[in-house]
């Protein structure tokens, strides 16, 4: 029903059984709203949305450029100058599937080695400090397809022990005069694939409680009493969606939902909201839960970020815990009279501005916007819940689409809503309207709204985006 109280309760309010009072109250006809409704309005800030006519929406990510290999050796050359075998790491390989279309019967495997005779690989040194004038050169003599042999540039050194896996990068190769070409090196990308999730929701009254009048007024004349409320709670069922949502893994779960135990033969889709697909393949800031967040640890994080190709400029969506940390920790900075801000003099109104809206931390810029839905008090701020203390950092820029589709070559945002639509008909945020009275076998005096939404979230490059949260 709309509300539990008001009009449609009156009788319960009155009990004549021992007097009868004619005196009329004074009632105010206001009615007082005491919560926010709390949306995120992330997605309406990036503005990118993009209709798809499946539940479920694919997107290519272009691989690094260059190889780089992690191995290991048995132990220190015998000498001065003397040839090292190291063994490729498992991670460092690509693996493919058969080439052979035909080939159904098994699965062949076959890894690269990104190594090639005569490259040339920069070894940093086992011990102290790595800079310019302590790294060894080494030349590739042979590859095999899980190890390679290396030599020192320099004959007067001993190339030492690797026990453990670590990255030997590429930095060029070296051709005789007169030789052939080397192996060719490939380039690789990386398919995504999400899906949608359906959301719905019901708002519903009597015919007869449609026509009653209210003690209050709301707003919007033209609804029903408490639609309004219903519409917003079917927004936030979206908005929590796209940003906590993740995928089901529970198989036998899910064939709860079709087999009848769950009373349903209806299958059902989960899909990943932006925390879940940032965590996943995004740059995590983790601060001490005890001391909070420190300069210290964004000066850390550039550099991780910056390593990523990450966009110098970044939009940082925080909770109020996270958001109150950045602003004392860059207030600190200012005090002692080092910088004078947010001051007044005694012509103008007094006021202090302690809040910092922008960060530029570096070359890195980072545009804060506290989160009013990451401290909701019914969900993200119930009882034990730490969204307060979490961040998104979300590129402000673009990517370039690969793929098959349209898009394919162009730039487009790297945080996209997606939304099921074809034949004319979009669920994005499907309203219909139903009267039991005209529309049911029965004629229950019930009318309806309807909402359905069919929608996922995009986040492409994600390695450029961040999750800011307490370690």
């Amino acid at each position: 029903m709309a509300y539990d109280k008001g009009a449609v309760n009156i009788p319960n309010q009155y009990n004549f059984t021992s007097f009868q009072s004619l005196d009329k109250p004074d009632n105010d006809s206001k009615l007082v709203q005491p919560f926010k409704n709390t949306l995120s309005g992330i997605f309406k800030e990036v503005g990118s949305t993009k209709a798809t006519t499946s539940q479920e929406y694919s997107w290519w990510e272009k691989n690094r450029l260059m190889p780089l290999p992690k191995a290991t050796n048995a132990g220190a050359g015998s000498g001065a100058g003397a040839a090292v075998v190291f063994t490729l790491d498992a991670s460092s390989k690509t693996a493919f599937g058969s080439y052979d279309p035909y080939n159904t019967n098994t699965t062949k495997q076959t890894s690269a080695n990104p190594v090639r005779k005569f490259d040339v690989l920069l070894l940093r040194p086992s011990t102290g400090i790595a800079s310019t004038g302590n790294y060894m050169h080494l030349i590739v003599t042979a590859v095999t397809s899980s190890t390679f042999t290396v030599e020192p540039q320099d004959k007067s050194l001993t190339i030492p022990s690797v026990p453990s896996a670590i990255e030997i990068p590429i930095i060029g190769n070296i051709r005789g005069e007169g030789a052939g070409f080397q192996d060719a090196l490939s380039t690789s990308t990386t398919k995504y694939t999400e899906n949608l999730q359906m959301i719905s929701h019901k708002y519903e009254i009597t015919g007869s409680d449609k026509l009653n009048a209210r003690w209050v007024e709301e707003l919007g004349a033209n609804l029903l009493h408490g639609e309004k409320d219903a519409y917003l709670q079917f927004l936030k069922l979206q908005d929590l969606t796209m940003l906590l949502g993740e995928k089901m893994s529970n198989v036998d779960l899910a064939d709860d939902f079709i087999d009848g135990t769950l009373g349903t033969n209806n299958p059902v889709q989960t899909t990943n909201g932006l925390f879940k697909q940032v965590s996943t393949g995004g740059q995590t800031l983790a601060y001490s839960a005890i001391g909070g967040v420190t300069l210290a640890d964004l000066w850390d994080y550039n550099s991780t970020i910056n390593k990523e190709g990450a966009d110098m400029e970044n939009a940082l969506y925080v909770g109020i815990d996270l958001d109150q940390q950045l602003d004392r920790e860059l207030g600190d900075r200012f005090s002692y009279g080092a910088i004078s801000y947010g001051t007044f003099n005694f012509t103008q109104e007094k006021a202090v501005n302690l809040q910092f809206s922008k960060m530029k931390i570096g070359s890195q810029v980072y545009n804060k916007k506290c989160l009013e839905t990451l401290n909701d008090r019914q969900n993200t701020a119930a009882e034990g819940m730490g969204y307060s203390y979490e961040g998104l950092m979300l590129p402000q820029g673009t990517t370039k689409k690969l793929g098959n589709d349209e898009e394919s070559g162009q730039n487009v945002s790297t945080v996209r809503k997606r939304f099921l639509a074809n034949r004319g008909e979009s669920r994005e945020a499907k309203v219909t309207h139903f009267n039991g009275l005209l529309h049911s076998d029965n004629g229950v005096d019930i009318e309806e709204m309807r909402y359905l939404a069919h929608i996922g979230v995009e986040v492409q490059a994600r390695n450029k985006t961040g999750l800011w949260k307490r370690a």
